[in-house]
C-alpha cells in the first residue's frame, strides 16, 4: 500500500479537502495489498495442526464426494467446527487440480483478508471519508496479526469477512431510511442476515454472537448520540426476517449433522467446543483471565495501536463521537467484540480478528477529523511523515516474516520427508497406525488409510492380528509397547533424522518383527 497520507492542503471534500496525493496510482496500491496476503503463499508447507486438519477435511471432501460432515484421513469425524471453511478449501482444491495444496488451503483466508480491506476502504469512501478510508485500509492491511493470520489456513479470517459484510450492511440498512425509503433498506438487512448465516456456518454461534451484540450495541449508542430524526433504526419486522434468513442459511446443516451423528454433534460441538470453552470447565482447554484480550489486541494491532489509542480518546472527548456515526460504529464494533470475547474463559489471539475492521474504521474516521481540525499546514506535513513512518515500519516486518519467521516455523514443523520415508516402507493401501502421535500434519502427508490409537489395549489388539504393521509413536513409548503387546518393534524411521531443527515432539516409525 502507499506510504503517503492522502492529505494535501485544502480542497473540496467532506471536511474541507483531504485529497489523496497522486504519488501512486490505485492499481499499484491494490497490487501491494495482494502481495501482502499472497506473496509466497504456497512456498512453505502446512505448518500447524489447524492448517493440516483443514486440509485433511477439504481433501477428503474432494476424494470421497462427501461434503456433509468434516472427516479426517483416519475416518474420525471432525466436529470442532461447521464445514463452511472446509467447503471453501475444497472448492479451491477442485480449481487447482483436485489437490488441496498449501496454497489452496490458505487461499480462502488470503482472499478473505484482501476482501475485508477493500470492503472497509470502499465503505468509508462511499460515505465521504476520502482520507479516512485510505488510513483505515492501510492500517488494517498492515496490522501485524491480521496479515500474518491472513496468510494461514485459519477460519478466523473468513469469519472476519462475513462479520464485516454483516455489520457494514446492517449499518447501511439501519440508516438508509434516513435519506430514502423503499426496498433498498430491506435489501441491506437481507445481505446482513445472509452474511450472518455464513458466519454461523463458518464457526457456529460465536459468529452470530459477535454480529448480534455489536448491532444491538450500535443501535443503543445511536439512541443516546443522535436526535430521533437522525437515529439508526431496525424495525421489528426486519429483525424477525433477519432471524428467519439466518436460520434458513445455517439451521438445515446443523439439524442434519445432529441426525447424521446420532446426537454426538450436540455433545462435541455445542457442549465441548462452545459451552466448555466459554465456561473454562474443560481441563484440556487453557483458561485466561478476563483482561487477556486488552494487551493482546494492543500487540496484535501494532503498529497502529500507537495511533488508535490517542485518536479514539481524542475523538470521544472532542465531540466526534456525537457528530460522526461511522466513528461510533467503529468504536462500538471494537469495544463490544473485545468484551464479548473476554467473557469466554478460553482465549486465543486469533479470535480477535473480527474486531480489527471496527478498529480500522474508528482509526480512519478519527484521523481524518483530527487533521481537519488542525489550523496550520505544518500539522498536515507532520501527520504525513508520521503516518509514512508507521507504514514503513509495518511493511519492513513483512520480509522478515516471509524470509525468516515462516521458513523457521516450516523447518520446526516439517513432516513431509518423514511421511515419505514411512510410506516407502508401508506404501498405500497399507494402513499406518498412529499411537498417541497426534500430528494432523503428519497424517495429511501420510494420506489415508490411517488408524489412530490411544489406549494400550487397542494397540495390543491391532498388533496381534497377522501381517506386517507399521506404527508411529513417541519414542518414550517403544519399550512399554513391546512389553504390553509382546511384539518386537524394529525402528524404520525417526522424525529427527528428517528435520534440520529438533522437532518439538519426536516421533518414530516402527515395524513389527517377523
Amino acid at each position: 500500500m502507499s506510504t503517503v497520507l492522502p492529505i494535501s492542503g485544502r480542497s473540496t471534500s467532506r471536511f474541507g479537502a483531504l485529497r489523496p496525493l497522486p504519488f501512486l496510482p490505485p492499481a499499484i496500491s491494490v497490487l501491494a495489498l495482494f502481495l501482502l496476503f499472497f506473496f509466497q503463499l504456497g512456498a512453505r508447507d502446512l505448518v500447524s495442526s489447524h492448517e493440516a486438519r483443514a486440509a485433511q477435511n477439504s481433501q477428503r471432501m474432494i476424494d470421497t464426494g462427501e461434503w456433509g460432515l468434516p472427516t479426517l484421513f483416519d475416518g474420525q469425524r471432525d466436529l470442532q467446527k461447521p464445514p463452511g471453511f472446509y467447503w471453501l478449501g475444497a472448492v479451491a482444491g477442485c480449481l487447482t487440480g483436485g489437490h488441496v495444496s498449501p496454497w489452496a488451503a490458505r487461499f480462502p483466508a488470503a482472499a478473505s483478508g484482501t476482501l475485508v480491506v477493500l470492503l472497509v476502504y470502499g465503505f468509508l469512501r462511499r460515505e465521504g471519508w476520502r482520507s479516512g478510508a485510505f488510513v483505515a485500509a492501510v492500517a488494517l492491511a498492515t496490522a501485524n496479526h491480521f496479515v500474518a493470520i491472513g496468510r494461514t489456513a485459519r477460519i478466523d479470517v473468513p469469519l472476519t469477512c462475513a462479520v464485516t459484510v454483516a455489520l457494514l450492511a446492517f449499518s447501511r440498512g439501519s440508516t438508509a431510511g434516513l435519506a430514502s425509503r423503499g426496498s433498498r433498506r430491506e435489501g441491506w438487512f437481507l445481505l446482513s442476515a445472509l452474511a450472518a448465516g455464513v458466519a454461523v456456518l463458518l464457526k457456529g454461534p460465536v459468529g452470530l454472537a459477535l454480529i448480534g451484540s455489536t448491532a444491538v450495541a450500535f443501535l443503543i449508542a445511536e439512541r443516546f448520540a443522535t436526535t430521533p430524526a437522525e437515529r439508526a433504526r431496525l424495525s421489528v419486522l426486519s429483525a424477525i426476517l433477519g432471524v428467519a434468513v439466518v436460520a434458513c442459511v445455517a439451521l438445515p446443516w446443523f439439524v442434519w449433522a445432529q441426525h447424521a451423528t446420532e446426537g454426538e454433534f450436540v455433545r462435541v460441538f455445542f457442549w465441548h467446543h462452545n459451552v466448555e470453552r466459554f465456561a473454562g470447565t474443560s481441563e484440556a482447554l487453557a483458561s485466561h483471565p478476563w483482561w487477556y484480550y486488552g494487551p493482546r489486541f494492543a500487540m496484535a494491532f501494532l503498529p497502529w495501536t500507537l495511533l488508535l489509542v490517542p485518536l479514539v480518546w481524542w475523538g470521544t472527548r472532542s465531540g466526534v463521537w456525537k457528530e460522526e456515526r461511522l466513528f461510533r460504529l467503529g468504536v462500538v464494533w471494537l469495544v463490544v467484540m473485545v468484551a464479548v470475547l473476554s467473557a469466554s474463559r478460553f482465549k486465543r489471539a486469533d479470535y480477535l480478528l473480527p474486531a480489527f475492521p471496527g478498529a480500522a474504521i474508528a482509526l480512519g474516521c478519527a484521523a481524518e477529523r483530527w487533521l481537519t481540525s488542525r489550523g496550520d499546514a505544518r500539522s498536515a506535513v507532520r501527520a504525513k511523515w508520521g503516518f509514512g513512518a508507521l507504514v514503513a515500519g509495518a511493511l519492513a516486518v513483512c520480509p522478515v516474516m516471509w524470509f525468516v519467521v515462516e521458513p523457521v516455523e516450516n523447518a520446526r514443523q516439517e513432516k513431509r520427508p518423514f511421511a515419505a520415508a514411512i510410506r516407502e516402507y508401508a506404501p498405500k493401501p497399507q494402513t499406518i497406525l498412529l499411537f498417541r502421535a497426534e500430528s494432523h500434519l503428519l497424517a495429511f502427508h501420510l494420506g489415508a488409510p490411517l488408524h489412530t490409537l490411544v489406549e494400550w489395549g487397542e494397540l495390543k489388539e491391532v498388533l496381534a492380528a497377522p501381517g506386517p504393521h507399521a506404527v508411529v509413536m513417541p519414542p518414550e513409548y517403544v519399550d512399554e509397547a513391546e512389553r504390553i503387546t509382546g511384539r518386537k518393534l524394529v525402528p524404520v524411521a525417526s522424525l529427527a533424522d528428517f528435520t534440520s531443527i529438533r522437532p518439538p515432539r519426536p516421533l518414530v516409525c516402527l515395524r513389527t518383527a517377523e
